[in-house]
């Protein structure tokens, strides 16, 4: 067995995004398999004591700062922590110009190339830079190479010359949910449900926008809308929208997502959206902007797809009947069992460490 460790993301529990979720899930059923698994943390000024979770043990790091400048000291110190008889799973490379220090102590690692972070329109032209910059580099020096999308696959081989494994999202699909929605004041098909972080990227403005124009049901908008100037000002725009903030609770949205008429996804960077592929699990009908990324994802029935402003509106307008929303919901259901199930990612990721820590192997030998 092997020791693990994870870094990129900001901690387990989740609360946060898709890679949290991920090693959420992962983290313990590596521990289960026997390997000695480290999740590193972030701690704020004062961190705590290291701790056990679930079996895992979470190493907490001190971050003293805030933004891109606290998110670097915190990858620094945490790449600099990894023992030299470890193996390592990196989720981003945001940080790569740090996988040296693993190469450094001869730790054999992989990356999670985390889609084209580069075109985020958040980032400005210096942060754009960088990224681009490490993503060459943590395809220089990392041991393998995760995507996440077949897509992503094929940029990575055509623009770096590339090779990497595909290991998607994973999620369980969920039973049809009973009862009523999760929250005061909603109805069974009658509300519009988008979740996302407030990023111009997942084009929440278009989505708001469009419903503005289109009316029909009241649009359910979750996420921390207050973390930027973004989100604050959709709020201030848009008062006809119901926004109830960030939820973490599983179930609840579960239950908020199978409950919803249509889910919208304007999403437009990036491979497996995690927020895609629950909801699809949880039979939401899904309504996406129509991209390479989501157009694999959701397969064939899955759901609809719109190019721009002018197009949702009308689909909004003249929204698919009940009995066509069930069934693309039941296709959605099908797509995540043979494409995204929690096992098969799981088991995906147990073999890269078995491959990792032959690589160990190969170097104590020479």
């Amino acid at each position: 067995m092997s020791r693990v460790a994870l870094l990129g993301v900001r901690g387990v529990p989740n609360r946060y995004g898709g890679f949290e979720r991920l090693v959420e899930v992962l983290a313990p059923h590596l521990a289960r398999l026997g390997h000695e698994v480290t999740v590193y943390c972030e701690g704020g000024r004062q961190p705590p004591a290291d701790d056990l979770w679930q079996g895992v043990r979470r190493r907490f790091i001190r971050v003293g700062a805030a933004g891109p400048r606290g998110t670097l000291a915190y990858d620094a110190r945490a790449f600099a922590d990894v023992g030299p008889d470890s193996v390592a799973l990196v989720f981003g490379y945001g940080s790569a110009v740090y996988q040296a220090l693993l190469r450094r102590r001869g730790v054999p690692h992989a990356v999670n190339m985390d889609g084209l972070e580069w075109q985020r329109e958040k980032w400005g032209l210096a942060a754009r830079s960088w990224l681009r910059l490490n993503e060459r580099v943590a395809a220089r020096l990392a041991d393998r190479l995760v995507a996440d999308h077949p897509v992503i696959q094929q940029d990575l081989a055509q623009r770096l010359g590339a090779r990497s494994t595909m290991i998607a999202y994973g999620v369980d699909p969920v039973p049809p949910p009973d009862g009523e929605p999760p929250l005061p004041g909603l109805v069974p098909q009658g509300y519009l449900l988008a979740i996302a972080r407030p990023e111009p990227e997942n084009q929440l403005h278009l989505l708001l926008q469009a419903h503005e124009i289109a009316g029909g049901p009241p649009l359910v908008v979750v996420g921390d809308f207050g973390s930027n100037d973004y989100g604050r000002q959709l709020v201030a725009r848009h008062p006809g929208a119901r926004f109830v903030g960030p939820l973490y609770d599983k179930p609840l949205l579960d239950r908020l997502r199978g409950h919803c008429r249509l889910y919208l996804h304007g999403h437009r960077v990036g491979g497996t959206n995690p927020s895609l592929i629950e909801a699809m699990a949880a039979g939401a009908a899904v309504l996406a902007h129509d991209n390479p990324f989501n157009r694999w994802v959701l397969g064939d029935g899955g759901g609809w797809t719109f190019r721009g402003l002018d197009d949702l509106v009308g689909r909004l307008r003249e929204p698919p009947s009940p009995d066509a929303c069930e069934a693309a919901g039941r296709h959605a259901r099908a797509r995540c069992l043979a494409q995204f199930r929690w096992a098969d990612i799981l088991g995906a990721y147990a073999r890269l460490v078995d491959e990792l820590q032959s690589c160990i192997s190969v170097r104590v030998r020479s």
